[in-house]
């Protein structure tokens, strides 16, 4: 099949390098940004090639012009679709015509990308679950003894109101399998941990957490299926309720870790509690977290057939560092050292992390299943950076009278009324003060500008204002950041915002 990738002349080196690749030939047209292209003057232009284009079988136009491909067809005779948005990805998309789909000729091909690479993805972690290694279940959860695949326990503040508790969980629930309501030193109220946990597990299944082995008796009781955790100090207070839940064997001493967790063990087995699940207890960074490692090792090669549990919450939580990066590392160590359930925190600078942890667990689960290191995958966790930066040659645009724009400039024609901007965990919320005051709330900050034009007018420099601070707010929104209107949402980074030799240079 004789394929023809049509684009534009600031394009064509890009389109170029693609073309290649999947053996097609490239037809640039006189128009600057191909993305800016009609159909309509696709078909035209191609009438003028019909000598170089009636031998081809298939015309490829930007993923991003504009109209129906369909007219293309017409005035030409040569079937023609929509290709992606991103010319990288345009050799998948053919490789999906080459399976027998039809690509669009209104919409991009990317979203029959997404779909394929999702049903692909949806099929491997189902097939992950069903071969899973898994030692027992607790309400309805597998826990496996090795990974892939993995549970993830979501520990939560036991004390904050049970409203809350419910909110948190119903917005995490479909990232977690196990909520662990963790009670503080010094918590004895027994009535709150039994209504707290007879009315979480209602939502999903539930551990509990407490120095308190009054407390941990309680818990189960109520209907907790886990207890943190069964140590040295209280394995013979929890043997009446060893029969009724599975129990995170990890040690209160902070010396020979693995020694006493295998001791631990034994000690736990001949007393009868049957479902345990081993954690030797991961320390902080600097302050042995390399050595805690080795001990979940040597944890791993005496006891290859239960299951194992790693606190990384010990390394996200401990580390000023964004709480992304750290769980992916973090989970991939896990998969290393045969831990397939991970105890996580999600609050603050670890906002997130239950979504964070959920993609890199499916994400190492799939590397893991297919022999490969967690990437390229159909599935990341690149949020801020991404794998390629496409090369801009701007010695290739065209430059009129260009002027370069530095330091901060003031506005001059600010007209009456003002705004004011705040978002919270769902919504941006604008209040207008004018001769009129109302507020808007949404979670689109386009959306949000466009209503407040069409209810008040506002001049241009005023409108660039306010849709700035709005595409900030949004991006605050999607990220869990912080938003001040006015401030930065960032802080400076990158090589352009240190002093190089580089910047030094440029002045």
């Amino acid at each position: 099949m004789k394929i023809l990738l049509v684009t534009g002349k600031l394009a064509f080196k890009a389109v170029e390098e693609v073309a290649k690749k999947i053996n097609a030939d490239v037809l640039v047209l006189d128009y600057p940004v191909a993305a800016l292209m009609t159909t309509e003057y696709i078909a035209e232009s191609l009438k003028k090639f019909w000598d170089k284009v009636n031998s081809f079988d298939l015309i490829i136009i930007p993923g991003l012009s504009s109209g129906d491909a369909k007219t293309i067809e017409e005035k030409v005779g040569i079937r023609a679709y929509k290709g992606t948005e991103d010319i990288h990805d345009l050799p998948f998309a053919l490789d999906l015509l080459k399976k027998g789909y039809e690509l669009s000729t209104v919409y991009p091909a990317d979203k029959f990308i997404q779909i394929e690479r999702g049903k692909n993805l949806e099929d491997t972690l189902r097939s992950v679950e069903e071969s899973g290694y898994y030692k027992f279940e607790v309400d309805n959860v597998k826990i496996p003894v090795v990974p892939p695949p993995f549970r993830i326990f979501l520990e939560v503040d036991a004390t904050k109101p049970r409203r809350e508790l419910e909110d948190e969980v119903l917005e995490k629930i479909d990232f977690i399998d196990v909520l662990v309501l963790g009670f503080p030193n010094g918590h004895n109220d027994l009535d709150d941990v039994r209504s707290k946990v007879a009315s979480l597990r209602e939502l999903i299944p539930v551990a509990i957490d407490s120095a308190s082995p009054e407390e941990l008796i309680e818990g189960v009781k109520a209907g907790a299926g886990f207890v943190f955790n069964l140590n040295e100090e209280n394995i013979e207070k929890l043997e009446v309720i060893k029969k009724d839940a599975s129990f995170v064997i990890a040690p209160y001493s902070t010396e020979n870790r693995a020694e006493i967790t295998l001791k631990l063990y034994e000690r736990a087995k001949q007393k009868g509690f049957e479902k345990v699940v081993l954690d030797p207890v991961l320390s902080p960074p600097l302050y042995g977290v390399v050595e805690s490692i080795i001990e979940f090792k040597k944890v791993r090669e005496a006891i290859k057939d239960e299951p194992m549990l790693m606190g990384i919450l010990n390394v996200t939580e401990l580390i000023d560092a964004d709480s992304v990066g750290v769980n992916a590392l973090m989970t991939t160590i896990a998969g290393e050292l045969g831990v397939g359930n991970l105890l996580i925190m999600d609050k603050g600078k670890t906002r997130g992390s239950a979504l964070e942890v959920k993609k890199a667990s499916q994400m190492v689960s799939i590397a893991m299943k297919e022999h490969k290191v967690p990437k390229d995958l159909g599935i990341d966790l690149l949020i801020l950076k991404d794998k390629k930066r496409g090369k801009v040659d701007t010695s290739s645009t065209d430059l009129y009278s260009p002027e370069i724009v530095e330091g901060h400039i003031e506005p001059k024609d600010m007209d009456e009324g003002f705004v004011k901007i705040v978002k919270d965990n769902k919504y941006i919320y604008l209040n207008w003060y004018g001769k009129q005051k109302f507020t808007l709330i949404g979670a689109d900050g386009l959306s949000i500008g466009r209503r407040l034009l069409e209810k008040t007018r506002v001049n241009a420099e005023h409108a660039l204002y306010i849709g700035y601070e709005l595409a900030k707010a949004e991006i605050a929104l999607n990220l869990g950041k912080e938003y001040i209107q006015d401030k930065p949402l960032f802080k400076p980074y990158g090589y352009n915002s240190v002093s190089t030799e580089r910047n030094r240079k440029n002045g």
